[in-house]
């Protein structure tokens, strides 16, 4: 039976309806068996039944098959290029009017017209029967059915006037370099439909863009052959992924996730990241490239901007990053500059070739590169500011996994508003974050 009353039959159902007929049985009593009413089983029936026509002989006339042949007069009017207009449709021997007659009727067996609506077996007259051939198989109706519910849910459910709003507002976003997940943290209740829906109708072409528009979709790179073992070139005794995974639970999730974007193989500059992820925030500061003496002066940065060795232990007292040479430094990088002698945060490191142990960080950099693209962009030609002002609307930018909040939303109180108008980073208002190329168009070949 179904799940409950009013629902769908199941394709359990159909066959319990399927056995029934072969046996010969009324719809009532088959009906009982599945507890449902009879008029449901014979709906079920005639509505998924399979119709399979005879073929027609070579120029037989087919318009025979229409319940209306006998009274129809119809002439010229059954194809679009009719022609001749001096005989009836059903007549003409140019074409057959079935194919397109609007008015076609198919004439059916009076057999087949009531229960159990399917073509007897042993039929004396099936030989000869000019008739359509009606069965009923299980598989058969429940594909039937499960396409006609498909295609009732296709199309579009809103408005001339309700599509046209949603592409006003969805177009220059998107323009800008947000994603449908960002347009509907920001602007859902304006949306006549959910993000995914909108989806849907990208893909029909309804909202006038094209996948070049939309930000671009992490693809699966062919895995690398894991490198030979070097030795190590500093002592990370202490410090290792397994030791980091040993702090408590409340430390590993303060912590602060580091890694380096690089932009041509000879920029002499790249871009210090800094991921808090409980907060989604990042921080982003230009250094020089492969040089752990630059990524020493950027946190000693960061931390008089703070104002105090508390400061900037209380948003990152822990530091993860990769073994990158620029990282090499942990005794710089955890050495307070305005209280020497004592420790600001604790650094560990990842396993090689694991960076997927600060997934966070490297999933992040997908907003970055959407300004900064990797192949195009040359990190010489960028200034701090430059780089502040990619850091202010990257965290401008709302974010769906975090309730369509932002990174200064979530950041709080964490970081000062003094340290953050320090470091150049500024609040963009949301219709205003821009994730494309053209904002560092003197850094990006265009």
């Amino acid at each position: 039976m179904p799940d409950s009353k009013g629902k769908h039959l199941t394709k359990e159902n159909r066959e319990v309806i399927e056995s029934g007929i072969r046996s010969k049985d009324p719809a009532r009593r088959i009906a009982k068996r599945i507890d449902v009413s009879a008029s449901t089983v014979t709906r079920e029936v005639k509505a998924n039944r399979t119709v399979r026509e005879k073929a027609g002989r070579r120029g037989a006339n087919l318009a025979v098959r229409c319940a209306r042949y006998s009274e129809c007069q119809a002439s010229g009017t059954a194809c679009a290029k009719c022609s001749t207009r001096l005989t009836t449709c059903k007549h003409c021997k140019t074409r057959s009017c079935i194919g397109t007659c609007p008015d076609f009727e198919r004439k059916m067996c009076p057999t087949t017209e009531r229960w159990p609506y399917v073509c007897p077996e042993g039929c004396p007259k099936r030989a000869g029967c000019g008739y359509p051939k009606c069965s009923y198989g299980a598989a058969d109706a429940d594909a039937s059915y499960a396409n006609r519910l498909s295609q009732a849910r296709k199309g579009v459910c809103v408005s001339d006037d309700e599509l046209a709003a949603m592409r006003a507002i969805v177009r220059p976003l998107v323009k800008q370099g947000q994603s449908f997940g960002a347009i509907w943290a920001a602007h859902g209740d304006e949306m006549p439909v959910c993000v995914r829906t909108a989806y849907s109708y990208h893909e029909g072409g309804l909202l006038d863009l094209t996948d070049v528009d939309l930000p671009s979709r992490c693809r699966r790179k062919t895995r690398k052959k894991p490198r030979r073992r070097e030795a190590e070139r500093i002592d990370r005794t202490g410090r290792t992924y397994e030791d980091f995974k040993a702090l408590p639970l409340e430390d590993q999730a303060r912590v602060v996730q580091g890694d380096s974007v690089c932009g041509y193989a000879t920029n002499r500059q790249d871009i210090l990241s800094m991921h808090i992820v409980a907060r989604g925030f990042q921080i982003y500061l230009l250094k020089a490239h492969g040089d752990a003496e630059s990524t020493v002066a950027c946190l000693d940065a960061i931390e008089m901007a703070c104002g105090s060795r508390e400061a900037f232990e209380r948003w990152c007292p822990v530091f993860l990053v990769d073994r990158g040479v620029e990282f090499d430094d942990w005794e710089g990088m955890e050495r307070s500059c305005l209280e020497p002698g004592r420790r600001r945060c604790r650094v560990f490191y990842c396993d090689p070739m694991e960076s997927n142990q600060k997934s966070e960080a490297e999933r992040n950099h997908q907003q970055l590169r959407r300004l900064l693209p990797k192949g195009r962009s040359d990190f010489d030609k960028l200034s701090c500011i430059d780089v502040a002002v990619c850091c202010s609307h990257v965290n401008s930018y709302p974010l769906p996994a975090h309730g369509g909040k932002c990174g200064f939303e979530l950041l709080g109180s964490l970081l000062e508003q003094d340290a953050l108008d320090t470091l150049g980073f500024e609040r963009v208002a949301r219709d205003e974050v821009v994730l494309k190329p053209y904002l560092m168009k003197h850094a990006v070949k265009q």
